[in-house]
């Protein structure tokens, strides 16, 4: 049966070895003699070998303490450039995040936000999936999800971004022929694109049940029929900004398709984050303070 041998027990023969003193290597390594001394007389004892021929004037390396000497080296410094290899990786600015973004936030806005922090972080690369949240984990290899709605999952650290308002949009040119909806009431009287594909459907879907619809799976797809002028549409406000800014769409005063859906940042229970990780996290908070509170809310 081969020795069970302790790692440590080599790691303590190597420091004497190279020391050339039991004492030495003790408060190289922060330990007492008496603990050194035992160690190495476990290694010998597993190996069934002396290693280190000692007296109280002499200290030297038997044949087989060369041998088993010069193979452990190999191996501790293989260790150790292992060791900070990994250090440097938890230290460094440049490297991969892999990043999970609900379906909501697939537009230019998200883009041009993730555009800027690439620009001035040229060493990070970011890895972005479209995932639902019910088809998601971050066993997946995920380093962080943004999650709109509800949290249920106390196995991750979850960080408030703020919140997304959602309204019910048209444009200008399907409300001329139409009408504005100005209560619940009024909506069976329209057109509505409903949305498959989302985060989470509840009780604000509801006062759509009875009007003319139109099914899609892509919030973008979406956006471009109601744009186009085919019906109203319930959609995040960010992701339309532009459509808002410039007319193409506006928002209806209906209260009860009103709503805010917090925002939260996920990542695993890791005290050790890396670096350009930590980087990329301060950088989505202070993007999502500064957006127009129209359409992101910052929750206390």
């Amino acid at each position: 049966m081969a020795a069970q041998i302790d790692l440590n027990d080599i790691y303590v023969f190597h420091h004497v070895a190279v020391l050339k003193s039991i004492t030495a290597a003790s408060k190289k390594l922060r330990t007492s003699k008496q603990t050194i001394s035992r160690k190495l007389a476990q290694l010998e004892e597993e190996l069934g070998v002396t290693l280190i021929s000692r007296n109280t004037r002499n200290f030297q390396l038997t044949d087989a303490g060369i041998d088993y000497f010069e193979s452990c080296s190999n191996i501790i410094e293989q260790i150790e450039m292992a060791n900070a290899m990994v250090q440097q990786h938890r230290i460094s600015s440049e490297g991969r995040i892999k990043i999970g973004l609900p379906y909501e936030f697939n537009n230019k806005l998200t883009c041009n936000y993730f555009m800027e922090f690439m620009d001035n972080n040229p060493g990070i690369k970011l890895d972005i999936t479209l995932c639902d949240r019910h088809h998601f984990s971050m066993a997946d290899g995920f380093d962080l999800a943004v999650r709109l709605g509800e949290l249920q999952d106390s196995s991750l650290i979850a960080r408030t971004l703020g919140g997304v308002n959602y309204g019910l949009v048209a444009s200008p040119k399907y409300l001329q022929k139409y009408g504005v909806p100005q209560k619940c009431e009024d909506l069976c009287d329209h057109t509505y694109i409903f949305v498959t594909k989302s985060s989470g459907l509840n009780e604000k879907d509801i006062p759509f049940q009875k009007c003319r619809q139109l099914v899609v799976n892509e919030f973008m797809l979406a956006k471009q029929f109601a744009a186009q002028g085919f019906g109203l549409v319930r959609l995040p406000l960010f992701m339309c900004a532009d459509e808002l800014n410039n007319g193409d769409l506006v928002v209806m005063p209906v209260e009860q398709c009103m709503e805010v859906k917090p925002v939260s940042l996920l990542f695993l229970k890791d005290k050790y984050m890396p670096v350009y990780v930590r980087k990329f996290v301060d950088y989505l908070v202070e993007t999502c303070r500064a957006m127009d509170p129209l359409l992101f809310c910052i929750q206390n």
